[in-house]
């Protein structure tokens, strides 16, 4: 081995030695930006199967486009089920997404969760139904969640039109416009659960015309 060919290996082994010392100066501030779940500190314990995702306060949040797409109950229940629900993550692209739907009012009951469990139905086919659900802002993960002003004002809403919901069916009718992000939930016999377990959760604006 000739005298150049010795320095060229020194130099690449000093460009290795670089390269590694600088990766592990850096992987501390790597890991420190790394986006985390948010901390909850605040409310009384509600729900529990995905509930990061239905409060808006998983590792995916930040994800969420809030600039409403224009849906029909029709659309959404026809998207396909996901094999798989993550607890504290979402699917792309149907749980990235805030939508707006224009449809009837089937009729609402408060959950043991607080949340007020609203079914609507397709405007064109009465027969295709969905849950939207509006959590309390009392619960925890709801009271942290980044959107609990309007998942507040929403609630105040539906309120003010039908009264606080009962534990029991209450059957209703009307047109109501409801802003939310889509969240596919288990199937367990819930009341006007659409087939690919498809709802607006959290419903961040209801309106009745």
């Amino acid at each position: 081995m000739n005298r150049n060919q010795l320095q060229a290996i020194r130099l690449v082994v000093l460009l290795i030695v670089i390269v590694i010392f600088v990766f592990y100066r850096l992987r501390p501030a790597m890991k420190k930006t790394a986006v985390a779940p948010q901390e909850i500190n605040c409310g009384a314990p509600c729900g529990e199967e995905r509930w990061p995702v239905k409060t808006l306060t998983d590792a995916d949040a930040g994800k969420v486009n809030f600039s409403a797409q224009p849906a029909t109950v029709d659309w959404l229940v026809s998207q396909r089920a996901p094999s798989y629900l993550p607890a504290d993550s979402r699917i792309a692209p149907i749980e990235t997404q805030t939508y707006a739907v224009r449809a009837r009012l089937v009729g609402y009951k408060l959950e043991e969760d607080r949340d007020f469990h609203i079914v609507i139905a397709d405007l064109d086919n009465s027969s295709e139904t969905m849950i939207v659900e509006i959590p309390s802002p009392d619960c925890s993960g709801v009271c942290a969640s980044p959107r609990v002003n309007d998942i507040n004002t929403a609630r105040n809403e539906f309120e003010s039109a039908f009264g606080m919901p009962i534990e029991r069916f209450h059957h209703a009718g009307g047109i109501v416009r409801v802003t939310g992000v889509a969240f596919f939930d288990f199937l367990h016999h819930q009341t006007g659960v659409a087939p690919n377990g498809i709802e607006l959760h959290p419903v961040l604006g209801i309106e009745v015309e």
